[in-house]
């Protein structure tokens, strides 16, 4: 859907959401507190006034120095392992060792079976394949179980010394510990078991404890030293094997619990290493700003800072609305009464809340620095941009305004908030009567003149030093010379908000402009009608309080249509008249189509929107009467198509273009008069006034009937004045 800017400028919805994200806005940009703008750096003398403690709150300590203290509370907290409920017994690896037994027997047949072929191996059935040995430690075995088979006894076999001195080199390393992580990896010289009720434990040392690696490797050095063998041989291995399954962990390492107790221990450690009592004095004036001082500052903007966010957050930000309310409401009061065509116009609406956030914004990045002072903000910015945009009287009380808040957001600083008024107020009273654009630079001039006296004023008041105000000087200079971004400023607004300055149509006014030349040059009868029509309609806007310059300019160029075809319009003929070998409803095109032509010309020319409206608004959507009535006499009117007759409008959406229309039916009219007098041209007046109600021109533009009887008044003593007559002097001749 395509976007509908007349809905925007009018929607009430959107004004409302203007003002409330204006409001909400400017309060967001208030300093949360005096203190916290404040530089109290270690070693710097407090100048402000004493700091009583308006509330009891803890001295926080550093948050490196909290840090720290979390830290080594973490670190203090020594690794939780748990006992495995049910440990090693000889009866357990007894089981164990007649499975091997019966692998060994499998492991037999198998030999048996491929030394005789043909027959079936049913012991492969009985083999463990959880028992795994290389092929030297098998044969090993298997000999030593064919031994035992012959002597009927594994007791003088290395089998039977494997039964009866394993189980013992087991449950010795088992009751020393096998943790279940590398020692190395956790970090600790020392562990806690803990009981599995968490009520009991003991601390051990990791060097009384092994992990499943050494403990495998302590398993093969009993046994080499055991048997007289070296720890690689078949004999370790394949009893290392055989045990293998037993020396598992029995201290289980607990993550879960060992992170929950260094996360209790890192909060039990106290935020604070003190407290300010309630009225107790935070810091004196004067007073040096010690380690001490600088975090009671600190933990007393914090403890503010959490005081309103958990109780009264929301009342606090009330209040700086309320503030914000106040000030502004002068400056929408002024609008909606004095200016409703900007208070009811959101475009316009939007640019000032726009341009007024950006000083403000301003004001409060200021805020930020120590080393800037106030008057960097360009206040005189607005203040000139406003002028010619709008008014002076608008341009002022938006000053106004600006100061005001921006004043508030700087901490009441009532200096800055009339220096600034001052120097804005210097921009308004000499940009109101600005007729170039250079006249700009004289304007940045006195706001300058501005800032200076009342820089001078207030540091002399307060005996501040030559270098002070040499510095606050240097920021005038620098806010002034800011003041020159009104150029691109005003492109800018012109282009995105669609508004035609006084500065522009003062440029478009010249009559040196190239259409106007144009129009003298080709179409001299339409030209001396148009500067007719322009000084008609200027004085009736003056009248009425509409735009005077709009109306001027509007009429300059609100029949260019007519230069390119200017014989066909009576003003340009003579005594040829190509009307006269057309048709009526060709007459009636032609005349229609100089409107437009005109915008065709107008937009090649690049004329503003608001005067390219003048073009079709000046005739609306009135009928050309005296071609429809020609083309009456020649056909039926069933056969007549009105819109041949008819100009395209739209109808006058201004109180200015309005008017325009007017004066251009009445320039007309009165111009075909043989002798004009006040009662006939009041009756002409009459008759285009009352012939342009009837054809509902006015329903769309905010023009009374008040307004009407004083344009029409305007224009029967500027006609007047336009058609005296000259005193004839004695002697004259003719």
């Amino acid at each position: 859907m395509a976007f509908d800017k007349r809905a925007f400028r009018e929607s009430n919805a959107v004004r409302i959401g203007i003002f409330v994200g204006f409001l909400a806005a400017v309060a967001a940009l208030f300093p949360r507190n005096k203190i916290s703008s404040l530089s109290y750096e270690i070693g710097v003398t407090w100048l402000q006034d004493d700091v009583i403690a308006p509330f009891t709150f803890p001295i926080y300590k550093k948050d490196e120095v909290f840090e720290q203290e979390k830290k080594a509370a973490r670190e203090s907290v020594l690794p939780v392992f748990r006992k495995q409920e049910k440990d090693f017994t000889a009866q357990e690896f007894y089981r164990h060792f007649d499975r091997f037994l019966n692998y060994l027997a499998a492991e037999l047949g198998k030999a048996t079976a491929r030394k005789k072929p043909g027959s079936l191996d049913t012991t492969m059935l009985l083999a463990d394949s959880t028992f795994s040995f290389s092929a030297s430690e098998k044969t090993l075995l298997l000999n030593e179980y064919k031994r035992s088979l012959k002597q009927r006894s594994e007791s003088l076999s290395l089998l039977g010394e494997f039964r009866r001195m394993l189980p013992a080199r087991i449950s010795s390393i088992r009751a020393d510990g096998i943790i279940s992580v590398p020692r190395r990896q956790l970090g600790y010289d020392k562990f806690v078991i803990r009981a599995p009720n968490d009520r009991e434990e003991h601390v051990m040392s990791f060097d009384s404890v092994r992990d499943s690696v050494e403990a495998a490797l302590m398993m093969s050095e009993l046994l080499a030293e055991y048997f007289r063998v070296s720890i690689e041989s078949d004999t370790v291995q394949a009893a290392l094997k055989l045990c293998a399954p037993f020396l598992t962990p029995n201290l289980i390492y607990d993550a879960a619990q060992t992170l929950a107790d260094r996360i209790r221990a890192e909060s039990a450690v106290p935020i604070a290493d003190g407290i300010v009592r309630e009225n107790e004095k935070v810091v004196s004036r004067g007073e040096i700003i010690t380690d001490l001082t600088k975090r009671k500052l600190d933990s007393y903007l914090r403890t503010k800072i959490e005081r309103e966010t958990r109780t009264g957050e929301l009342r606090l930000y009330i209040g700086k609305i309320l503030i914000v309310l106040i000030i502004a409401s002068l400056f929408a009061a002024y609008l909606y009464f004095s200016r409703p065509q900007i208070f009811f116009d959101n475009s316009l609406l939007l640019l000032l809340t726009v341009v007024i956030l950006l000083e403000l914004l301003a004001a409060w990045y200021s805020v930020q620095f120590e080393w800037l002072s106030p008057y960097i903000v360009p206040i005189g910015l607005a203040s000139i941009l406003f002028t010619i945009i709008f008014d002076s009287r608008t341009g002022i009380f938006a000053t106004v305004t600006i100061s005001l808040l921006a004043a508030t957001i700087r901490g009441n600083d009532f200096s800055f908030a009339l220096a600034t008024l001052f120097a804005g107020g210097m921009g308004v009273f000499f940009t109101r009567d600005i007729r170039r654009r250079a006249q700009v630079a004289l304007s940045v001039l006195y706001v300058f003149i501005g800032y200076a006296i009342a820089i001078l004023a207030f540091n002399f008041a307060r005996l501040a030093s030559f270098e002070e105000i040499l510095t606050d000087l240097k920021f005038a200079v620098i806010s002034s010379l800011l003041c020159f971004l009104v150029y691109p400023a005003l492109l800018l607004v012109e282009k995105v908000f669609g508004i035609t300055t006084d500065l522009t149509l003062l440029e478009l006014s010249d009559a040196n402009h190239p259409l106007l030349r144009e129009m003298a040059a080709n179409a001299p009868g339409t030209y001396t009608h148009t500067m007719h029509v322009s000084l008609l309609a200027e004085e009736a806007a003056n009248r009425i309080g509409a735009n005077a310059l709009l109306c001027r300019v509007g009429a300059y160029f609100h029949d260019i249509g007519k230069i390119a075809q200017a014989r066909y319009f009576t003003e340009n003929q003579t005594n040829y008249n190509p009307h006269d070998e057309l048709t009526a409803i060709t007459s009636g095109r032609i005349i229609g189509e100089h409107v437009k032509q005109g915008l065709e010309l107008g937009r090649l020319y690049k004329l503003p929107q608001r005067v390219l409206d003048f073009i079709p608004q000046h005739h609306g959507t009135t009928m050309i009467h005296f071609f429809y009535d020609k083309a009456l006499k020649a056909f039926p009117p069933e056969k007549l198509n009105l819109d041949d007759f008819r100009y395209p409008g739209p109808k006058p959406q201004s109180r200015e273009a309005a008017i325009v229309m007017l004066a251009d039916g009445v320039e007309a009219s009165v111009r075909s008069l043989t002798s004009p007098n006040e009662q006939t041209i009041s009756q002409i007046i009459d008759t285009v006034i009352r012939k342009r109600l009837d054809e509902d021109q006015f329903s769309e533009c905010p023009l009374t009937f008040a307004e009407l009887s004083a344009i029409k008044e305007s224009f029967i003593r500027t006609i007047m004045a336009m058609r005296h007559q000259r005193v004839k002097y004695p002697g004259q001749k003719i």
